[in-house]
């Protein structure tokens, strides 16, 4: 009996401690758990506070490139008028068959580069006009956020900036409480109060033009305004065509462009396309503005034709050109390039597009491939820089 008393006292007393020891490591988690949360917490987010200081680097990095770049020996145009930066940043690397989307910009208008760039899934080129040191600050400072915010939006990107050999390349500091949260918005702020020209400087687009075509470096080279939208898949499905081509043939593939009403959606597909224009949210390019400048590209053979691949590029038919026709076309390195001495609105790119016919380039219209463009040009729309020289069909912009 006094055994059994002994035993249950000392499991009694394994239990009490038993007990004890499962409460006092209960208390000790307890103590111990907002320090093992901290430590994860700090362990899940090291990479994001590894990014934020890598991050801030590459933004004094980026400073130091861009100082360099402008700091560089003096590159101008056959002018000499204009001081040629290039952006430092360096594209990747085209394949054979790819088509280069190449295009140019006022300051007022660098916001639209990046709906083009989303749309186009290639290499492009890209020239900005400079006209003022403001418009300089603007610029670097855009173009430094987006590389540091949203680095693939400049991957396979060219930059040129072109400036007035007269102007400033000193661009100041960066724009103060700007984020990446908040610098697309901030930026439109700064740009609101601007003019697409400044009203004392003519816009050199032809010259633009060139400078961009120059630096592309693929086969081909698609020459397009900021605010055109190429369609969907258009430069995948051009260079799955063209690599089915003869080399030999000078051809211009003619991309039929079409203006839509503000706040309307890209179409997605022919289909889409031609349902909207048979509603009358879409229409021609330059329909109310100067239609012979587009007529030529014979938009109701266009509208009736059927095909039996709609997601291949297909030749639909081939024209000729026609005073004072302006289309839109791809095409290889080897086409003339754009007289520089025309600047400002009005029949600039019909240089081009004359010594085009002259070297016996065929024009084959394309489809389905399209340029889309948010806006309806009108009548009433004329800028104040239209050289009074110009017939009276001048180019227009959606909004002065």
């Amino acid at each position: 009996m006094f055994i059994q008393h002994v035993i249950g006292a000392k499991l009694h007393m394994c239990r009490f401690f038993s007990a004890f020891c499962r409460c006092r490591c209960m208390i000790l988690l307890l103590l111990l758990l907002p320090v093992v949360t901290v430590i994860i917490y700090m362990l899940q987010n090291a990479s994001d506070i590894k990014g934020l200081h890598l991050n801030s680097h590459n933004l004094i990095q980026l400073h130091d490139l861009v100082n360099d770049a402008l700091a560089t020996p003096v590159l101008t145009d056959s002018s000499g008028e204009y001081r040629i930066v290039k952006w430092p940043y360096k594209p990747a690397q085209v394949s054979f068959g790819d088509t280069t989307l190449t295009t140019q910009c006022s300051t007022r208008r660098l916001h639209q580069f990046l709906d083009l760039r989303f749309a186009w899934d290639g290499p492009i080129s890209l020239a900005v006009f400079i006209e003022s040191s403001h418009s300089l600050f603007i610029v670097v400072n855009y173009l430094l956020k987006v590389q540091l915010c949203l680095p693939r939006a400049l991957s396979e990107v060219s930059i040129q900036l072109v400036m007035p050999l007269s102007s400033s390349v000193d661009f100041g500091t960066d724009l103060v409480n700007v984020t990446c949260d908040n610098f697309l918005p901030a930026f439109d702020v700064h740009l609101a109060g601007m003019r697409n020209y400044d009203g004392t400087v003519d816009y050199p687009n032809n010259l633009l033009r060139n400078v961009a075509v120059d630096a592309a470096v693929s086969d081909y080279i698609f020459v397009v305004d900021i605010d055109m939208i190429p369609s969907y898949g258009l430069f995948s499905q051009f260079r799955e065509f063209i690599g089915k081509q003869p080399d030999d043939k000078k051809i211009a593939y003619i991309v039929p462009v079409f203006e839509m009403q503000l706040k309307s959606e890209i179409p997605a597909d022919r289909s889409a396309l031609l349902q909207m224009w048979d509603y009358g949210i879409i229409q021609p390019f330059y329909r109310e503005v100067c239609w012979k400048c587009q007529r030529y590209t014979d938009y109701d053979m266009w509208h009736n034709l059927t095909l039996k691949r709609v997601e291949q590029i297909n030749i639909a038919y081939m024209v000729e050109w026609h005073d004072p026709w302006e289309p839109f076309f791809i095409t290889d390195q080897k086409a003339p390039k754009y007289y520089e001495k025309f600047k400002n609105y009005g029949f600039n790119r019909i240089s081009q597009v004359c010594k085009i016919s002259i070297v016996d380039l065929c024009f084959i219209i394309s489809v389905p491939a399209v340029l889309s463009k948010v806006g309806i040009n009108n009548v009433q729309c004329r800028h104040q820089l239209q050289l009074l020289s110009l017939q009276p069909c001048c180019s227009c912009i959606a909004s002065c």
